[in-house]
């Protein structure tokens, strides 16, 4: 099996996720709407919610694509047995 590259990764989405918050944090700093204070706090916020949300995400498609495999296979034994 090879590894997994790219947008196909955890790590790439979490980094992604985490580098565009911070800008966007860091642009509120610079125009005076956040202070930097805050603007760590809700990117801490950020991190915590996509670490936990993107292993959720992966465990949904992983089953998804686990139950359609058997709805393929199980429609395959059918139809070998009608023969």
């Amino acid at each position: 099996m090879d590894p997994k590259s790219g947008i196909y990764t955890t790590e790439f989405w979490l980094t992604a996720i985490a580098n565009i918050a911070g800008a966007v944090f860091a642009i509120l700093v610079i125009y005076g709407i956040l202070k930097q204070e805050e603007a760590e706090l809700w990117l801490a916020l950020v991190q915590a919610v996509a670490l936990a949300a993107i292993p959720i995400a992966l465990a949904y498609t992983n089953a998804a694509y686990i139950q359609g495999r058997a709805e393929v296979k199980t429609a395959t034994a059918l139809k070998d047995c009608d023969k």
